[in-house]
Parts: C-alpha cells; sequence; structure tokens
C-alpha cells in the first residue's frame, strides 16, 4: 500500500475535521471532537472531489498530485482556525465510557464488537473487484473511463451520440447521473496509482465508520448518555443492509444516506444549539444529496421544507401550508405546473401524472405492493427487528414530542420522508423494485441514519429540551 494511498484517506480526514472544529469557534461539548471526526471524513472527500472536478479534468491520472496541496493548505488554515478559537477549558477527549464500572465495560465491549465489525467489512471489500451488477454497470463507469483516458469526456444521451458519431462523446444508460461520487474513486485510483478496484471500494468502510463515529459525536452533543449512544451506534452498524453496501461495495446509497444522516444532525445541532457552525455543515452536506444521486434531491427539497417551516411560527406554519395546499390544487385544476427541484430540474405536475427530466413520466395509479413491501421490511434479513422495534419506541415515548420541538421537526422530516416513500412504491412504476425486491430496500436506506437519530432522541433523558426555549442539553458527568 502505497504512502500516497495513505495520504488519499488521511488529508480529507484530517481538513475536514480542522473545517468542522474551526466552524465550531472554539465551542466544545461532550462528543464534538467524535462528530467532528466521522462528519469531516465525509465532508474531506467531498471537498477533495469538488476540487478533482475544477482542477484535474484534462488530467485525471493526476488528481490526487493536484488536487493534494490545495487539501492540505485548506486543511492547514482550518487547523489553524481551530487552535485560535481553542479555549483549554473546554476540550473534551475523543470518546469516553459510561459511568460505573459495568457501564465501562459495556461501553468498551460495543466499541470493540464494532471495531471487529469493521475489520471483517474491509476485508470483505478488498477480496475482488467491483462485483454488484450496478456498481460495475453504472456507478463505476464514468470514473473508469475518465481515468483510463487520462482526461474527462461527456456522456451524452444515446440519440446525441447517435447522431455525432465522430465527437469526442460517450454514452450509457445511466448518462446524467451525478458525478461527486465518481471524483472520489478517481481521487483514490489515482492516489493508488491504477485503477485498483479493491483499494477504491475500501472507502465504502470509511464511509460506514464516519457513519458511526459522526452519529456517537452528534448524539453524545445533544446530551445523551455515551451507553445509550455506543449502543445505537452498534445497532445502525450492524444492520445487515448497511454492512453489505460497505462489504459489497459500488453504490451510491451508502454515500446518501450518510449525507442526509449528517446533514439531520448538524441541523439538529443547530435547532437545539443555535450554533451558525453546524447550520452551515447542515447546508453543505444538503447541497451535496442532489450531487450524490438523483434521489438526493427529493431528500434536499424534504429538509430545506421542514427546515425553513421550523423557522416560522405555529400559527404562521399552518398558514403557510394552507396556502401551499390551495397553490397546488389550484395549479392542478389549470392543468398542472412546473417545480423548480436541484438536481432534477423542473418537474411538471398535474392530474395523475408527474414528468421528470430524468426520469421522463410517471403515472400515478395504485399498485398493491404492500406484501413485498411488508416483507423486505420486517421478514427479510435486511434490518433486523428495526422496524418492529421503530414504532414500539415511538409509542411508548411520544411524550417526549410535548417536551422537544427538536424532536418533532425531526420527526416531521422522517414522515415527509416516509410519505415519499409511500407515494413512490405504491403508485408510480417504481413498484416493479418492490415486486422483485431490487430498490425498494435501497431507497429506505438513506433514512435509516436519521430514524436511528430520532430513536436516540426519544430515548434520551426527557428534561432535554430545544433551544427555542432557551435551554440547553443537561451536562453529563462524563465527558465525551
Amino acid at each position: 500500500m502505497s504512502l500516497g494511498y495513505c495520504l488519499a484517506w488521511l488529508l480529507p480526514w484530517v481538513t475536514g475535521a480542522g473545517i468542522c472544529l474551526a466552524l465550531n469557534r472554539g465551542r466544545r461539548l461532550p462528543g464534538d471532537l467524535a462528530a467532528a471526526a466521522g462528519t469531516g471524513f465525509l465532508l474531506g472527500l467531498f471537498l477533495a472531489a469538488v476540487l478533482g472536478k475544477l482542477l484535474a479534468l484534462e488530467n485525471t491520472g493526476a488528481t490526487f498530485a493536484r488536487v493534494a496541496p490545495w487539501l492540505a493548505g485548506i486543511g492547514i488554515l482550518a487547523w489553524a482556525a481551530v487552535f485560535a478559537f481553542r479555549h483549554p477549558s473546554r476540550s473534551p477527549s475523543l470518546l469516553a465510557s459510561a459511568d460505573g464500572f459495568v457501564g465501562r465495560l459495556l461501553w468498551f465491549l460495543l466499541l470493540a464488537a464494532i471495531l471487529i465489525r469493521l475489520d471483517a467489512i474491509v476485508a470483505e471489500a478488498l477480496l475482488r473487484p467491483t462485483f454488484p451488477w450496478d456498481a460495475w454497470s453504472a456507478w463505476a463507469v464514468k470514473p473508469k473511463a475518465w481515468f483510463l483516458l487520462g482526461h474527462h469526456v461527456v456522456y451524452v444521451p444515446i440519440q446525441e451520440w447517435l447522431a455525432r458519431p465522430a465527437a469526442d462523446l460517450r454514452t450509457s444508460a445511466i448518462w446524467d447521473y451525478p458525478e461527486l461520487l465518481a471524483w472520489i474513486q478517481i481521487w483514490f485510483a489515482s492516489a493508488a496509482g491504477g485503477w485498483n478496484e479493491p483499494l477504491i471500494n475500501a472507502v465504502w468502510t470509511g464511509v460506514l465508520g464516519a457513519i458511526g463515529l459522526a452519529s456517537y459525536g452528534h448524539w453524545r452533543a445533544l446530551g445523551i448518555r455515551p451507553g445509550l449512544s455506543m449502543l445505537l451506534v452498534y445497532g445502525l452498524l450492524s444492520l445487515p443492509l448497511l454492512d453489505a453496501h460497505a462489504a459489497l461495495a459500488g453504490y451510491a446509497d451508502l454515500w446518501l444516506a450518510a449525507a442526509f444522516g449528517m446533514a439531520v444532525l448538524c441541523w439538529l445541532r443547530w435547532v437545539r444549539q443555535r450554533n451558525p457552525g453546524q447550520l452551515v455543515l447542515a447546508l453543505l452536506f444538503a447541497v451535496c444529496l442532489p450531487l450524490i444521486k438523483l434521489e438526493g434531491a427529493v431528500w434536499l427539497m424534504l429538509f430545506a421544507a421542514v427546515a425553513l417551516l421550523g423557522l416560522l411560527s405555529r400559527r404562521l406554519r399552518w398558514i403557510v401550508l394552507a396556502a401551499l395546499v390551495v397553490c397546488i390544487g389550484v395549479g392542478i385544476a389549470l392543468g398542472g405546473f412546473h417545480v423548480p427541484i436541484f438536481g432534477l430540474g423542473w418537474v411538471h405536475v398535474s392530474w395523475g401524472q408527474v414528468t421528470i427530466p430524468a426520469l421522463g413520466e410517471l403515472d400515478l395509479y395504485w399498485r398493491p405492493v404492500g406484501s413485498e413491501m411488508l416483507s423486505g421490511l420486517l421478514t427479510l434479513p435486511n434490518w433486523h427487528l428495526l422496524w418492529y422495534l421503530v414504532p414500539l419506541v415511538v409509542l411508548l415515548r411520544w411524550r417526549v414530542f410535548v417536551a422537544d420541538r427538536s424532536a418533532r421537526s425531526l420527526s416531521t422530516l422522517v414522515a415527509a420522508c416516509v410519505a415519499f416513500l409511500f407515494v413512490l412504491f405504491f403508485f408510480t412504476d417504481a413498484s416493479a423494485w418492490a415486486e422483485n425486491y431490487t430498490s425498494a430496500n435501497r431507497l429506505v436506506l438513506h433514512v435509516v441514519p436519521a430514524v436511528f437519530t430520532l430513536m436516540a432522541l426519544l430515548l434520551a433523558d426527557t428534561n432535554v429540551v430545544s433551544a427555542d426555549k432557551r435551554q440547553v442539553p443537561r451536562a453529563p458527568t462524563v465527558p465525551a
């Protein structure tokens, strides 16, 4: 394993963590360092991808050489800001265990189990080239072609490609897929010195670990106990479908789940603590959603809608919602209307039909796929007992919604995501994904880290309330 490949892991990680801590402007809560380490890894990779597209279009093989100095420079500035804002009395440790000997023992046992699981997953990912069909036939097409050609080429629809056979154009069935993940793959390939798929795919395990580390850190900063946080992290990282996406790497769904989950975590930190740095991070991750996968445009729209509505008073919120419903009804009655959605373009909505530029016309009518969806969620080995547990937690801890505005806001966002998935699978041709057990659970995967954050809020101490009541999370007795 070359030095360049090791630096391809460390540079984004260190730079991203520095940016996260710098945006905190010296604020230190339990778990902030763990949150910065997990969130920063993903943020640093996204930054490396953006810089790669800006600096290495003409020489993709030199992506690492061209981007690394810029990434290092940004990292140096970020860490200089961190030390400028540093206050010795507000510098908790990276990790900490629960109170009491038994609590500490269980905490470390859970941590050991997580590390053993991640080691087994990365070992599996390193065993073979890209294996899942949608990975090598879709997500690896552009980066592999660009890297082996040595430069960027444009992918166009097949009709345009057929009309201009002599042009330097390429086509594929997924010519319009977002390209952020492609440049991350090129970043690691250029650092490794060749298109080495096992080394490229190992980063999927890094993303899985980053989800766990960021979730633990942000949950601790939100006032959730160390033992409960670690237990939930173990539950999240042990889900079979998440582990399969890391071990059989190549799909974009794990990345989308990570970005959406971190946007939610940072947004909740802002809702409760009014930390502007966390709001900036939430916006950065939210904007990245449609740059990872087309479905990310919908998650961005729902996230933005719930976040903006949360800024309004209760009365004004209902007025805005009522006005929106009236406008939609009038627009449909007049033959339909267009809605600009970042990442999808101008979407046309009419009665019984939605037209999306990237997907075409979607006819809306009922499809009876309830048994297939329930089977995928409740009986097949995708989720352990997660979808039995979530309704039970909501039922038993419903009083938390009364006391905690952030829990209400997050539950609204999760409900909006579930509503979208319901319409998608039960009213469009996407029902075929449920019938043949292919992609339905992959889309559910996108919101699972956010669902775990909701469970963390519901299971936390009930005296933790949001910042809109001018209170902050109760300081735990043990730093983390």
